[in-house]
């Protein structure tokens, strides 16, 4: 048995998951009641529908993915099932691959459907839709879920029991979604305090700016203005549209760190797994 057979496993029974049947029915619930208020308001857009999505997005799309995933190793390591895995021709490695891609399999399908009742409404609602912008905010969304199930599955892979990896997984989310935006105690800000403050140095707004777009959901923000052209997403915290911003400040970088954070957990998760005594 391969990587792709315990993907196969692993997308069957993940389905069967009330909780992930709950998961796909708000994603489907949530879109349409947007499309639908959205087609209450005069010239309304599903460009509009789809922008509103990715404010919501950077909130809902962590916790579900973080959800669908967090247990993927750590469980099997808890139950003692994990040796049964093992136990057939499958290597650590199988193990990890395997489970990512069974989650990712699965996560596809219900953005699929909601973004499927979606369209449909909005083709029936809405003024106008935009079947390019509707497709590849579609694949952005995705990427920004699978960099969500790559951190959840390496977590899972570090610890050896369900609550060790359900604390990580409220840590990542607190740590990318709450902490990050706190004006006095985020990263960026702490940066700028001991470089400008405590060391008289001044690293460039930019680097600043860099420090904050580390965080995946908001480097997510920033790559959709690959998608949204005509309106701003992002809201800059520390440079100013007049300035000439660096390479890794534009919006193509930031797929560039979304795939970082997809690999480096997968990376780092399998490697610790691959060290790890079962018992």
């Amino acid at each position: 048995m391969s990587w792709l057979s315990v993907a196969k496993k692993d997308f069957i029974d993940s389905r069967r998951s009330k909780g992930l049947l709950g998961l796909i029915s708000l994603y489907v619930l949530l879109l349409a009641l947007i499309v639908y208020f959205a087609g209450d308001s005069p010239q309304s857009a599903m460009t509009d529908v789809l922008a509103l999505m990715s404010l919501v997005g950077i909130f809902i799309i962590p916790l579900s993915a973080l959800i669908v995933a967090y247990l993927s190793i750590a469980g099997e390591r808890e139950s003692g099932s994990i040796k049964y895995l093992l136990g057939l021709p499958n290597t650590r490695f199988d193990l990890v691959v395997g489970k990512f891609v069974g989650r990712s399999m699965v996560i596809t399908v219900g953005l699929l459907l909601a973004f499927g009742v979606a369209g449909a409404l909005g083709v029936v609602m809405l003024d106008s839709v935009d079947f390019a912008v509707f497709a590849k905010f579609f694949l952005l969304m995705l990427f920004f879920t699978l960099t969500y199930i790559g951190i959840a599955v390496g977590l899972s892979a570090l610890c050896v029991s369900r609550s060790r990896a359900m604390a990580s997984s409220v840590g990542v989310f607190f740590v990318f979604n709450v902490l990050w935006t706190v004006p006095t105690i985020s990263p960026a800000a702490a940066l700028r305090y001991v470089a400008d403050d405590k060391l008289g140095m001044t690293l460039g707004p930019e680097i600043y700016e860099f420090v904050f777009l580390i965080s995946p959901p908001y480097a997510f923000q920033r790559a959709a203005g690959l998608v949204f052209t005509e309106q701003s997403i992002y809201f800059p915290r520390y440079i100013t549209p007049q300035m000439n911003i660096p390479f890794y400040l534009e919006e193509w970088f930031m797929l560039v760190i979304l795939g970082a954070w997809l690999v480096a957990p997968l990376a780092i998760g399998y490697l610790a797994f691959e060290r790890a005594d079962l018992g």
